[in-house]
């Protein structure tokens, strides 16, 4: 191993093996630490012969990234959709984004994702610029990161050993409880929506059509998402559940389900309308609390935060691996605006800069995810003259063309 990089970072999740692939094709020396155990084709081999109950919806700007690092071309199998409905069922109004031709985007699903990123991680061309250490755990006596004039010095244990390399800039994508963050002492401010979300794969009457639908309950969100064939005669008819319920009310319907199995289905079929007709089975339900937390400052010195490290979202509309993504898209622009600028470009004003350009957009989406939320699923949306207020204010926007290519747009990443 190297004692010297021109990039380490801390997490090989879809966001740190992108961002370090990308870094990798411009020529950077890059070191990739995780703390997982490295993966094996026979493990690939078992999750993709199943499908996933959740899947990433993933919008144009993501879609072009995985494409210009080789990576869209490896994927065995996505779903693309052409439309977007959002409705309310206890109200009026509709948003119909797409017009049925034109890719909005795709749903992928993780292990689909996974494996075209290993595999890509691996190949000859960045074999002299990527290093992956699995297994790889930054120290925990506070001396894990420090900060020199020129660089970083990072310490971790890998391979039974503690090792100590430098790197010009380090970047934590290692999720929300983002070890490097909390070793640089960089804070969040946090925001727990009291609600949990029901994840699932339903086999319905009726096939997707290459629509993303997402209904507005009093409880919360229901999306229905498509998932892509898995065998010859799926024809479209396997779609990803999930559905945001308070908290307790999500509780009770898990425990119903697990008494009698047959009770999410039923409850599924009512909250969405039977809007694909009936349900005919589900696969691998899971749950996870929802909450949004954001961090303080992006960077501190030579050293960043990128992806669920900086920012996590409610997965209304499935923009987190989106906006982590983005963050990717963002640092990249930086980097190469400051080869035609600076003889140093991996300076810390470039992550100065990358802050400046993916830090305002992504409150934005958050704080607006947040609004969208609390006008369905809060003391104030039972009221009855904002309900009708809300469903007014929906069917207006439904109708304006500029504000809903403003919100394509947003959708799409640009």
């Amino acid at each position: 191993m190297q004692t010297s990089y021109d990039m380490t970072i801390v997490g090989a999740g879809t966001v740190g093996m992108a961002c370090a692939i990308a870094l990798a094709q411009r020529g950077l020396r890059v070191l990739l630490l995780e703390h997982k155990p490295a993966p094996v084709q026979a493990d690939f081999d078992r999750r993709l012969a199943h499908r996933d109950a959740r899947v990433y919806a993933l919008n144009r700007a993501s879609i072009e990234l995985f494409e210009s690092i080789g990576v869209w071309q490896m994927l065995s199998r996505q779903a693309d959709y052409t439309r977007m409905q959002v409705w309310a069922r206890d109200g009026c109004g509709e948003l119909n984004f797409g017009d049925g031709k034109m890719m909005l985007g795709s749903m992928v699903e993780p292990s689909v994702i996974d494996y075209a990123l290993w595999c890509r991680g691996q190949m000859q061309d960045l074999a002299d610029y990527l290093t992956v250490c699995y297994e790889a755990r930054l120290c925990a006596d506070g001396m894990a990161i420090d900060e020199i004039a020129d660089g970083v010095v990072l310490r971790f244990h890998h391979g039974g050993q503690q090792r100590c390399v430098r790197t010009s800039l380090l970047l934590g994508a290692d999720g929300r409880g983002s070890m490097v963050r909390q070793t640089v002492g960089i804070g969040i401010e946090t925001l727990d929506y009291h609600q949990t979300a029901i994840c699932c794969a339903i086999h319905t009457d009726k096939a997707h059509t290459q629509t993303a639908r997402q209904v507005m309950l009093p409880t919360g969100t229901l999306a229905l998402l498509p998932i892509a064939d898995l065998h010859d005669d799926d024809n479209g008819r396997w779609q990803s559940v999930v559905w945001t319920l308070p908290q307790a009310v999500a509780q009770d319907y898990l425990a119903d389900y697990r008494h009698e199995p047959d009770s999410l289905r039923l409850r599924l079929e009512q909250a969405s309308g039977f809007e694909l007709g009936r349900i005919l089975a589900v696969e691998s339900v899971a749950s996870f609390a929802l909450s949004a937390q954001v961090a303080s400052r992006y960077h501190q010195g030579r050293i960043g935060l990128i992806g669920d490290a900086a920012h996590g979202v409610h997965p209304l509309a499935g923009q987190g691996l989106n906006l982590g993504l983005l963050d990717v898209i963002k640092l990249l622009e930086c980097l190469d605006a400051h080869k035609n600028r600076y003889d140093n470009t991996l300076h810390p004003r470039l992550l100065h800069d990358y802050e400046r350009a993916a830090k305002g957009h992504n409150a934005l989406m958050m704080h607006s995810f947040s609004l969208i939320n609390f006008a369905f699923a809060s003391g104030i949306a039972d009221l009855n003259g904002f309900s009708h207020l809300r469903s007014e204010v929906m069917n207006a926007i439904g109708k304006n063309r500029t504000i809903m290519q403003f919100f394509e747009r947003r959708a799409s990443g640009q």
